[in-house]
């Protein structure tokens, strides 16, 4: 092969490299069950998880997981009332991430611009003392990336040092929970293996912190972004965008794979029709789709403008929707959703997709359907 072709052939993988490294930012969490030796249960803040993973993945970006031991970790905090939490909570797809996070030896720094240690009390065990995760956080930083804790997540950064040994934060302002707002006496407390103060300031950092509490406090030093609680998580995700939009430009635009734009274009249905967004549904529909179901052991077929028609601009409905898998195969695909309209029906929802001139559409939905009771939560 010409050299001048082989030189250009490893410019644009290279390029390639560095625009998915953009789009990706590393969750870290931790496999803690329980606070120290005792039966006290202890997990990661599923809202410090979830808020911040939704800034970023409607900012464009990727989000992967990972924890010291892989697989899945313990999850807290929640709060079933909030609409955001719920809606992760029955997403399926979500879910599975966190059952099946990455050990650390899976993971290949250069394809992240940034890390992010998310809090819960489970933060404070396992994750500071790993020195794959640390190699991971400071080869990332090495490169110009990020790293951003919230909360008790700070913990993860407190021996936090460069190759030379040297703290990679010195100087810096860092916050995370601070110890004044602890419970001393509690038996949780005592099980803590340092206190996040003490160890950010041994490490040669400034650690500093709302007195308030609660009130979204956070600290952008360099690249570093730290958040005081879950009440900054939003503050926290956007300010890391911001820095990544500054530190890597994106001269061309990102192509999508197969699999994202498949995710778009169900999103966009199944967000659509729950959000009164008729226009979303003509982007996702082949003008002949049609959806097939049985009632009354009677098939029933609708056309895909018929659906549409029902759909009133701004006219948003409680329906969840999550898609639980995705099958691809060249141009053809198929797909799995579950819809639930509280104190209704839950629907499964089936897909075929096909691609052509270049954009993929829905072309067929079949549904089925159960009654829920009238006092069932979802």
């Amino acid at each position: 092969m010409n050299k001048t072709l082989v030189l250009l052939f490893l410019c644009v993988c290279l390029n390639l490299a560095r625009v998915a490294a953009q789009n990706k930012i590393l969750f870290v969490t931790s496999n803690q069950e329980f606070y120290g030796n005792t039966n006290i249960s202890a997990a990661n803040h599923f809202a410090e998880i979830i808020v911040p993973y939704d800034v970023f993945i409607k900012a464009g970006y990727t989000v992967d997981f990972i924890s010291p031991n892989g697989g899945a970790i313990p999850i807290g905090y929640i709060n079933a009332s909030d609409i955001l939490q719920k809606e992760y909570l029955y997403n399926g797809w979500f879910m599975d991430k966190l059952e099946h996070t990455m050990k650390p030896s899976e993971i290949i720094a250069s394809n992240y611009s940034a890390i992010f240690y998310s809090g819960g009390g489970a933060a404070m065990y396992g994750v500071a003392e790993d020195t794959a995760i640390q190699k991971i956080a400071r080869d990332i930083y090495a490169k110009n990336g990020v790293i951003s804790t919230i909360c008790h997540g700070t913990a993860g950064i407190a021996f936090l040092k460069d190759e030379n040994q040297k703290s990679l934060y010195a100087g810096k302002k860092i916050t995370g929970y601070p110890d004044e707002f602890e419970n001393h006496d509690a038996d949780y407390y005592k099980t803590f293996p340092f206190a996040i103060d003490n160890a950010i300031k041994s490490n040669q950092g400034n650690f500093v912190y709302s007195k308030k509490g609660g009130d979204a406090f956070y600290i952008v030093d360099g690249r570093f972004v730290t958040g005081q609680d879950p009440s900054s998580a939003t503050k926290v995700a956007n300010e890391v965008i911001a820095i990544l939009k500054t530190n890597f430009k994106r001269p061309n635009p990102v192509v999508k794979s197969d699999l994202e734009q498949i995710k778009e274009v169900l999103l966009n249905y199944i967000e659509g029709t729950a959000n009164g967004e008729p226009e979303r549904l003509r982007k996702a529909f082949h003008p002949n789709f049609n959806l097939y179901t049985v009632t009354n052991d009677t098939l029933w077929i609708r056309s895909g403008e018929q659906y549409i028609t029902n759909i009133k601009v701004g006219q948003k409905t409680s329906r969840i929707g999550n898609i639980t898998s995705i099958d691809i195969e060249n141009d053809a695909a198929i797909a799995k959703a579950d819809i639930i309209v509280p104190n209704y029906r839950r629907f499964t929802d089936y897909f075929l997709l096909l691609k052509y001139e270049g954009n993929w559409k829905i072309v067929h939905k079949s549904y089925s359907w159960k009654e829920l009771p009238k006092t069932e939560k979802s």
